[in-house]
C-alpha cells in the first residue's frame, strides 16, 4: 500500500531524553519504511513501532506519577493519584493501566487487545521465543509479512496521534522536543482481514 511519512507533535512526553529518543527512533522507523524493498525490514519495523508505542504510553504514566502540579489532561485527579502510587515498568502493565482508567476510550475497535497483539510481536526481538498468538507461524518471514507489518505500523500511528491530541502538555512546554516522523500506510487491511492475520486472540 502507498506509504506516507507523517509529522506528529511529540507534545506528550515528560522526560526530555525519552522524547529525544522517540524522535530519533521515529526517524529510524521512517528510514526503514522507505527502504523496505521486498519486505526485508518488516520485522524490524514492527519491533520499532511497538517500542515507540510502549515508550509513548509510558510517558503518559510517568507524567501522571510525577507531575502533580501540572496534572494530565483527560485523567481525573483521583485516578492520577492512584496511578502515581503504582510501580509500572512493563509494556503489559502499562497497557493494563490504560485499560483500567479508560485512557484510550474513543479509539476504534478493541484497542487494548490490539495493543497486546503489538506487544507480543514487539517481544519477538528474542528470536528463540514464540509469538504466543494462536495461528501465528514460527517462521518469521511468514509471521512478519507485509500485511501484518502494515497493520502494526498503522495501529501504532493511530495510538500516537491519539496521545498527541488528548494528552498534550500545556502549550508553553508542549514542544520541548522535536516532532515525530511516523510512517503510515494508506488503505491498510481492516475488520475481518485484521482478525485473520493477527491471530484468533482478537
Amino acid at each position: 500500500m502507498p506509504l506516507t511519512i507523517e509529522t506528529v507533535p511529540c507534545n506528550f512526553v515528560g522526560d526530555f531524553k525519552v522524547g529525544d529518543n522517540l524522535v530519533y527512533n521515529s526517524v529510524v522507523l521512517s528510514d526503514l519504511a522507505q527502504n523496505n524493498d521486498e519486505g526485508r525490514f518488516n520485522k524490524m519495523m514492527s519491533l520499532q513501532a511497538g517500542s515507540i508505542v510502549e515508550a509513548s504510553m509510558a510517558e503518559i504514566v510517568f507524567r501522571a506519577q510525577h507531575y502533580n502540579r501540572e496534572g494530565v489532561p483527560n485523567i481525573v485527579e483521583a485516578d492520577r493519584q492512584e496511578i502515581a502510587g503504582k510501580k509500572i515498568d512493563k509494556f503489559n502493565n502499562t497497557i493494563d493501566v490504560f485499560r483500567k482508567y479508560n485512557m484510550l476510550n474513543g479509539m476504534v475497535g478493541d484497542i487494548y487487545d490490539d495493543l497486546h497483539v503489538i506487544r507480543k510481536f514487539r517481544n519477538k526481538v528474542h528470536i528463540q521465543d514464540n509469538i504466543n498468538i494462536a495461528g501465528v507461524s514460527r517462521d518469521e518471514v511468514v509471521s512478519f509479512d507485509r500485511t501484518r507489518m502494515e497493520w502494526i505500523i498503522n495501529k501504532s500511528y493511530d495510538i500516537i496521534i491519539f496521545l498527541s491530541e488528548n494528552y498534550s502538555r500545556p502549550s508553553g512546554i508542549a514542544k520541548f522536543v522535536g516532532d515525530l516522523s511516523l510512517p503510515h500506510f494508506e488503505q491498510c487491511a481492516t475488520g475481518q482481514n485484521v482478525k485473520r492475520f493477527v491471530g484468533s486472540s482478537i
